[in-house]
C-alpha cells in the first residue's frame, strides 16, 4: 500500500503535503465517484442508468425540467399528468437545486448525458461540505479529510444514488451546521441565513428534518458550555433563520399550497404505532444498515419482512464502520456529540420521534440518516485524534456484531415444511431453507433466490473484509499518523469503489432493457413517429412508467407525487387509485380514450 502511494502520481499529488485540504477533499471525492461511474457511464453509451425511479423519474424529469425552462413554460405544464403547477410540482425533485441549474446551461437533450457527472460532482461536493464542518472539531486535518470522505461516501449517499435528488440534502446540511457554528462561536453574520436559505429552496422535504435537528444540535451545543449567548445574539440567529426561510418563499410557498392539498401529508401516526412499529424487523433494520453496507431499494435481503424498501435506510462508514463510533462511546463522557448520537438513535427507534424528520407523516423513512451519519464520522475523527482510545476494544465489539448479524441471517432456518410432525432428533432433517435473507419458498428453484444469496454474502464479506483491513491499519496510529491517514484514505477509497461498483451493478442487473429499450426508443428515439400537428395525451399501453415524458409529449400514465389536488380528487372519484401515479388500467378502456382527448392549444 505504501509503494501505491509513493509511485501512482494521482494518489501522491493529492495526499501528498498540500496546504489546500479544501481542494484535496474535493479531488479525492471527484476521483473516487468518477472510477465507479465512468465503467456504467462506458457501458450505457454516455449515459447512467440505473432502475426502477431513477430511471423513470430522475431522468425525464430532468430533461423535462430543462426543456420547461428553456422554453419559458414554468407555470402551467401540460405534460405532467392531466396538467400540473411546474414550480410546485418539480420543486421537490430539482428545481431548487444548483446541480438542476448547471444542466439548463445546456441542451435539453444532454440531460441524460449529465445524470452521471452531476452525481460524480455532487458526490465530491459532499465530502467538501462535510470536510468543512468536521474540520472545526478535529486539529488533524488529514482525519477531517478523511471524515469528509467517510460522509460524503457513506451507505446512505450511495443508497441514494436511485433518489438523484436526496443528495442536494447531503451536500449543503453540513453548510447550514458550519453557519450556525460561525455566528454562535465568531459572530460571524450572514452565512447561516444564506445556508438556511439553500436547504430551504434546494428541498423542502428535507429541510423540515434539517430543522427538527438544528434545534436538537443548538440545544445540545448550548447545555454543553461550547456556546455563550446573549439575548441579543439569540434574536440575531432567529432573525438569519427567518431570513432564509423568507428568501426561499418562491418555492416554498407554491410548494406548501400543493403538498398540503395532497391526501398522503394528513396520514399521521396514532395509537400505538407512535411508540412501536407494526413490524418488528425495522428494529434490527436500523442498527444493521451502521454495520453493512446498503441494500437495494426495492430488493432488500437483509430483512425483507421490515416492507421498508424505498425508506433510504443506509448508514455504513466505509472502512470504519461503527468500529469510530464505538471507540468515541467507550472513551468520552458527557460530551455534546455522545448526547446527540444516542438521541439521534434513540429517535430512529421510536416511531413517532423519528416521523419528526419529516412532518409527522405515518410512512416510514430514514431519510434524515445523513445527519446521524455526519455526526459519525465526527465521532470517529475524533478518535482517530484521541490517544486514549482503545481501538482494540471496540473493533472486537464492531467484529462481533457483523459477524453475529451475519450468521444469524445467513444460517438460521427459515422455512420447513409444516406437513411434517417429526420427532426433536428429527427436526432439521425438514428444513427446507437456511437464511433469513430474501428467499422464494413457494418457487425454490427461482433463479433469484441464487442472486439474493450471492448478495447476502459479498455485502457481509465487504462489512468484515473491512474490519480486517482496519485492524492491520490500527497499529500504525502508534508509528505514524500521517502514514496511517494516507493508507486509510487508500484503502477507504478502494472499499468505497467495490461497494459502490456492487451495488450499481446490483441495481442495474433489475432494471428495464436499457440498451433495447429506454436509450433507442426513450432517449435518442431512433425510430421517428409519425403524429399529426395537433396530438392528445399518449396513451402507452405495457410500457415504462412516465414513457411520453421522454419524448417531451403529455401522457396518460405519469409516476409522479406531487400532482394538484384536482388530480388526486379525480380519479379516486371514478375507482381508480391514485397515490403516487396516476395508472389507469385497461378495465378502464373509456375512461383512457376520454382523458388521452386533450387538442393542444397552439
Amino acid at each position: 500500500m505504501e509503494s501505491a502511494i509513493k509511485y501512482n502520481p494521482f494518489i501522491k499529488s493529492v495526499l501528498g503535503k498540500t496546504k489546500n485540504r479544501h481542494l484535496q477533499v474535493f479531488l479525492l471525492g471527484l476521483g473516487i465517484a468518477t472510477v465507479f461511474f465512468i465503467p456504467f457511464i462506458v457501458w450505457d453509451k454516455g449515459y447512467f442508468l440505473f432502475f426502477g425511479d431513477f430511471n423513470v423519474q430522475q431522468v425525464p424529469f430532468y430533461r423535462h425540467g430543462v426543456e420547461a425552462v428553456h422554453s419559458g413554460n414554468i407555470f402551467w405544464d401540460w405534460n405532467t399528468d392531466l396538467g400540473a403547477n411546474f414550480i410546485a410540482s418539480y420543486s421537490f425533485y430539482n428545481l431548487g437545486s444548483p446541480f438542476f441549474w448547471i444542466a439548463c446551461l445546456f441542451p435539453s437533450s444532454f440531460a441524460p448525458y449529465l445524470m452521471g457527472p452531476l452525481l460524480i460532482l455532487k458526490f465530491a461536493c459532499a465530502g467538501l461540505t462535510g470536510y468543512m464542518f468536521i474540520r472545526r472539531f478535529v486539529k488533524n486535518q488529514d482525519f477531517a479529510v478523511l471524515g469528509g470522505l467517510m460522509y460524503a461516501f457513506s451507505g446512505f449517499s450511495v443508497y441514494n444514488i436511485f433518489f438523484n435528488h436526496f443528495h442536494e440534502a447531503i451536500v449543503f446540511f453540513p453548510l447550514m451546521l458550519l453557519g450556525l457554528e460561525l455566528l454562535m462561536t465568531e459572530q460571524k453574520r450572514g452565512l447561516f441565513a444564506a445556508t438556511v436559505f439553500i436547504c430551504a429552496f434546494s428541498n423542502y422535504f428535507f429541510f423540515v428534518g434539517m430543522v427538527v435537528f438544528v434545534v436538537i444540535y443548538w440545544f445540545l451545543r448550548m447545555i454543553s458550555g461550547a456556546w455563550k449567548l446573549r439575548v441579543s445574539d439569540f434574536f440575531w440567529m432567529l432573525g438569519e433563520a427567518v431570513a432564509g426561510v423568507g428568501m426561499a418563499a418562491v418555492l416554498l410557498v407554491p410548494s406548501y399550497i400543493v403538498v398540503m392539498q395532497n391526501p398522503r401529508v394528513g396520514n399521521m401516526l396514532t395509537g400505538y404505532s407512535q411508540l412501536l412499529y407494526g413490524k418488528e424487523q425495522i428494529f434490527l433494520n436500523v442498527i444493521e444498515v451502521f454495520f453493512f453496507p446498503p441494500d437495494l431499494p426495492a430488493r432488500p435481503i437483509f430483512f425483507p419482512g421490515a416492507d421498508v424498501k424505498w425508506s433510504s435506510l443506509g448508514g455504513w462508514l466505509p472502512l470504519f464502520g461503527m468500529t469510530g463510533v464505538l471507540a468515541y462511546f467507550q472513551t468520552r463522557r458527557g460530551t455534546w456529540l455522545k448526547r446527540i448520537i444516542s438521541i439521534l438513535i434513540f429517535m430512529a427507534l421510536v416511531p413517532l420521534l423519528n416521523s419528526a424528520f419529516y412532518s409527522l407523516n405515518s410512512a416510514y423513512y430514514a431519510r434524515w440518516f445523513y445527519m446521524p451519519v455526519l455526526m459519525m464520522s465526527l465521532a470517529t475523527c475524533v478518535s482517530l485524534e484521541d490517544k486514549r482510545t482503545n481501538w482494540t476494544r471496540a473493533l472486537k465489539w464492531s467484529i462481533g456484531v457483523t459477524v453475529a448479524f451475519s450468521l444469524a441471517i445467513g444460517f438460521l432456518p427459515s422455512h420447513r415444511d409444516d406437513e411434517l410432525h417429526p420427532l426433536f432428533l428429527g427436526i432439521m432433517t425438514h428444513i427446507k431453507h437456511f437464511g433469513l435473507y430474501s428467499y422464494n419458498d413457494k418457487n425454490p428453484a427461482d433463479s433469484s433466490n441464487f442472486t439474493y444469496m450471492i448478495r447476502y454474502w459479498i455485502t457481509c464479506a465487504i462489512a468484515i473484509g473491512s474490519l480486517a483491513v482496519l485492524a492491520i491499519l490500527i497499529p500504525m496510529l502508534k508509528t505514524g499518523r500521517r502514514k496511517f491517514a494516507n493508507l486509510a484514505i487508500l484503502c477507504f477509497s478502494i472499499i468505497t469503489i467495490a461497494y459502490s461498483g456492487f451495488f450499481i451493478y446490483s441495481g442495474k442487473t433489475h432494471s428495464y432493457d436499457t440498451h433495447n429499450f429506454i436509450i433507442p426508443h426513450l432517449i435518442n428515439q431512433e425510430e421517428e413517429m409519425e403524429l399529426p400537428d395537433k396530438i392528445g395525451r399518449v396513451d402507452v399501453y405495457n410500457g415504462m412508467d412516465n414513457a411520453s415524458m421522454y419524448l417531451n409529449m403529455p401522457g396518460v400514465q405519469a409516476f409522479h407525487s406531487i400532482v394538484p389536488q384536482s388530480i388526486m380528487d379525480f380519479y379516486p372519484y371514478i375507482g381508480v387509485e391514485r397515490s403516487v401515479g396516476s395508472r389507469p388500467d385497461t378495465d378502464h378502456l373509456g375512461l383512457r380514450g376520454l382523458i388521452s382527448v386533450h387538442w393542444l392549444l397552439e
